[in-house]
């Protein structure tokens, strides 16, 4: 029985090995544990205590209270008195002003839950750019490690055809300078790849491990465009600004209809009074009082200060409107640029394709004729950097198509 479990072992770490974390896994993850996303949830949640808060100012109100009295001295009623009450009050009319903030709250509420689901798109489409971005560090150093080892091979060949008298020191020496650059651009693009893997752990809440394999993504991906203007203005950015923008107003009305009528509440009070601590009560002829009182308030003048916020809120109105337009504006030209984008990533990658190709054919080319002494080691290096330049611009024509599409997405929130 042990020794079967013994021989699952490897193929269960094998298993775990296999695993790779794919983009949409990735996804899944950052809207889990991302801390922005995180906080904007408390946001909403936060918006939708206020509605409960305003509605708070329509239903009625309970306080008790007790008070306890010790004299040194009896004046007439004893050394000791006490009373205890309940007052129940009622806002019977509160010059709308309420009303309009209830409403304010409810809008707001609203525009908190489209900027949640605005923060929910960007961050999908910020995984995919620092997903995409990692995968490229991985690509680039597989680039510069193979035009390194090509050109470790060359100083090779070279070194012995110098030692055979059939190569310039100068030329061997070109090589060797080219062959160190090229080990110091590998650096460069392990440390760039680590910073890349950082930020992908960062928008993912801190969920990666070092172990944890990165899948690429699929070669056969279709990039078929099948998108439409007239989706970019049901954007949540755009429907969160209207509702500001009717909160705005609902805020206004409640300081002018709230500061110009009176307000009307209803008080019903039920005493009970002692002698003592206990609120006995032997000696006294009325031990106990209800009451029913109406209040009303009228303000009839705030030294200005009423007019002012009404302007200050209208204002404030004014300006969210403007912002809405240029939002509308802003996101118009983001959908042109997006398009552009879509369609030159498409041609970069076939133009690319055939680049990659015919560089691969050269360097096999120059490389023959070098191992012949036909070509010298110049043309070889200038093959060899042809050769990672056409590699370099094929994988960033190949991410890039996904990154346009990534853009495309977002700003139609699909």
């Amino acid at each position: 029985m042990n020794k079967k479990i013994l021989k699952l072992l490897p193929l269960t770490f094998l298993g775990a090995n296999l695993y790779a974390l794919n983009i949409n896994e990735a996804v899944d993850k950052a809207l889990t544990n991302n801390n922005s996303y995180i906080k904007q949830q408390y946001i909403y949640d936060e918006a939708k205590a206020n509605v409960t808060k305003s509605q708070a100012g329509f239903l009625p109100k309970l306080n008790t209270s007790y008070t306890y009295n010790a004299n040194k001295y009896d004046i007439g009623d004893g050394k000791d008195n006490a009373n205890a009450s309940a007052v129940l009050s009622y806002n019977l009319f509160n010059g709308l002003g309420d009303y309009y903030n209830l409403d304010a709250a409810k809008k707001n509420k609203f525009a908190s839950k489209y900027s949640l689901d605005a923060a929910r798109f960007d961050l999908i489409y910020e995984v995919k750019v620092n997903y995409i971005s990692y995968l490229k560090s991985l690509k680039n150093i597989e680039t510069l490690e193979n035009a390194y080892k090509l050109l470790q091979k060359q100083y090779k060949d070279s070194e012995n055809r110098f030692d055979q008298g059939l190569l310039a020191r100068n030329d061997l020496l070109q090589v060797n300078a080219q062959m160190l650059q090229a080990k110091q651009n590998l650096a460069r693009a392990k440390a760039s790849s680590k910073t890349a893997w950082y930020s992908l752990k960062n928008i993912l809440g801190g969920k990666l491990l070092k172990e944890e394999k990165i899948e690429d993504l699929k070669r056969d991906t279709p990039f078929i465009f099948d998108y439409k203007e007239d989706e970019i203005f049901s954007r949540s950015e755009i429907k969160a600004l209207k509702k500001t923008v009717e909160a705005l107003s609902s805020q206004k009305n409640a300081n002018t209809y709230g500061t110009a009528l009176p307000s009307v509440s209803l008080d019903l009070a039920h005493t009970k009074y002692g002698q003592d601590a206990s609120l006995n009560s032997d000696e006294l002829a009325f031990d106990e009082q209800s009451t029913a009182t109406v209040n009303v308030k009228w303000n009839l003048y705030n030294g200005g200060a009423d007019r002012a916020q009404t302007i200050i809120l209208r204002k404030r109105s004014l300006q969210a409107k403007e912002s809405l337009e240029e939002l509308k504006l802003d996101i118009k030209l983001q959908y042109e640029n997006a398009i552009e984008e879509f369609n030159v990533a498409k041609l970069n990658y076939e133009t690319a394709k055939i680049s990659l190709e015919q560089s691969k054919e050269n360097y096999k080319i120059v490389n023959n004729r070098f191992n012949e002494g036909l070509s010298t080691s110049t043309d070889l290096i200038n093959a060899n950097f042809l050769l990672t330049q056409a590699k370099q611009s094929f994988d960033e024509a190949f991410y890039d198509r996904f990154l346009a599409k990534a853009s495309l997405d977002r700003i139609l929130e699909r």
